[in-house]
């Protein structure tokens, strides 16, 4: 026999249960049900209190489904003439409407493919292995879920190329200095640079660009900046770019690759050594002039073919001598127009700050941010750059 309170309350809440992993329960949010014999007009009279419930299950004294009712067709029916005297003898479950079940611990993304979800009123009911009911789920509460799922990844994503960042050594010393920046588009992105101190005295540093963007482009940066951080760097730069592409050809199956700029400089010969992989977005500032570093013969980006020779090429730098690496972000970016920020323009601003001392890591994004305005930013912006003593 119910208490006086149970009796109140015709609208109850399933109890939450156990979650194994990403199941289509972890979306649903709608726990709420009433008995089959309910009478339709007290449960109406509830509801009015309860405006947090916009459907509910009916059930039988087994706590098995007989069908949903929602609020909109019980208040609708309210509405008609003699709705109130019709109903007030009539129970919940006359007035439910069909729904399909689910296995409340199916998987999320499998039963979410085969849920109906191009009508926002409709419901599904889940339900345990007996059959008994668990909670309501709508369309609404699969995106949603998701929704959340893919910004807490990105945050997660973000939080790891941030620690990447501050993980990378920092350069500079006698007869140079070393500056870099980095900015996503989406929270999370493609580009990153790394740096390190190798023997002799000698720096390595890179820069990448993923392709694509978000997560998926966030997996790739993990992947290749491990790579960077592991490699024995006294095998030189061909032994790295060929077991990083092979890495990447074995794990994405030539759906995902980079561009990079990988270099190694040393400052007592001021010889710089570098393997472009189809990157080519470099500036070499000399004597007031900015000017492309580029050579004659290009490599393929890394991770599109299953075997490479990368090329390497070497150039000695001059005293003032400044080199700056960037990634297309920075030229591309788009003003509310149309108009590029173009690469003569990148490059007017970098020569400045490199005249009056300023750090690039301030002059470039403010020239870039004043140049979009409100436009949002379109790709991941990144550089580094390498300038040698006088």
């Amino acid at each position: 026999m119910r208490t006086s309170s149970e009796a109140q309350a015709l609208v109850r809440e399933a109890p939450r249960a156990r979650d194994y992993g990403t199941t289509i329960l972890r979306a649903a949010r709608r726990p709420h049900f009433t008995a089959a014999e309910a009478n339709a007009v007290a449960l109406a009279d509830e509801l009015r209190s309860r405006s947090e419930v916009e459907a509910l299950a009916v059930l039988d004294g087994d706590m098995r489904p007989l069908g949903v009712l929602s609020r909109d067709r019980l208040f609708g029916l309210l509405g008609k003439p003699f709705g109130r005297e019709v109903l007030g003898r009539c129970p919940a479950r006359e007035l439910v409407e069909s729904a399909p079940l689910f296995d409340g611990h199916a998987g999320l993304f499998s039963a979410a493919a085969s849920f109906r979800r191009d009508d926002p009123a409709s419901y599904a009911v889940l339900v345990d292995a007996d059959g008994r009911f668990l909670s309501l789920l709508a369309p609404r509460d699969i995106d949603e879920y998701l929704a959340r799922m893919t910004q807490e990844d990105i945050e997660l994503a973000g939080r790891v190329q941030e620690r990447l960042s501050e993980a990378n050594e920092a350069l500079g010393g006698e007869g140079y200095r070393f500056e870099a920046w980095t900015r996503p588009a989406k929270g999370v992105g493609g580009d990153f640079w790394y740096s390190r101190k190798l023997s002799e005295g000698k720096a390595f540093f890179a820069l990448c660009d993923v392709s694509g963007k978000g997560v998926a482009a966030s997996l790739v940066v993990s992947l290749a900046w491990g790579m960077l951080r592991m490699f024995d760097h006294r095998r030189g730069l061909v032994a790295l770019v060929k077991e990083l592409n092979e890495a990447l050809v074995a794990t994405f199956h030539l759906e995902k690759y980079l561009t990079g700029f990988f270099a190694v400089f040393d400052p007592e010969t001021r010889i710089l050594e570098v393997a472009d992989m189809g990157h080519a977005h470099a500036l070499l500032f000399r004597e007031g002039r900015a000017r492309r570093l580029k050579a004659e013969e290009r490599n393929l980006p890394v991770g599109i073919e299953q075997d490479i020779e990368p090329l390497i090429h070497r150039w000695r730098l001059k005293a003032n001598d400044a080199l700056l690496v960037f990634s297309d972000g920075l030229p591309e970016q788009e003003d509310a127009q149309g108009r590029e920020f173009g690469e003569p323009e990148l490059a007017a601003c970098a020569l400045s700050a490199l005249v009056a001392g300023t750090a690039l890591r301030k002059a470039i994004p403010e020239a870039i941010d004043l140049h979009r305005g409100r436009t949002p930013q379109q790709d991941d912006m990144s550089f580094v750059l390498l300038v040698l003593a006088p």
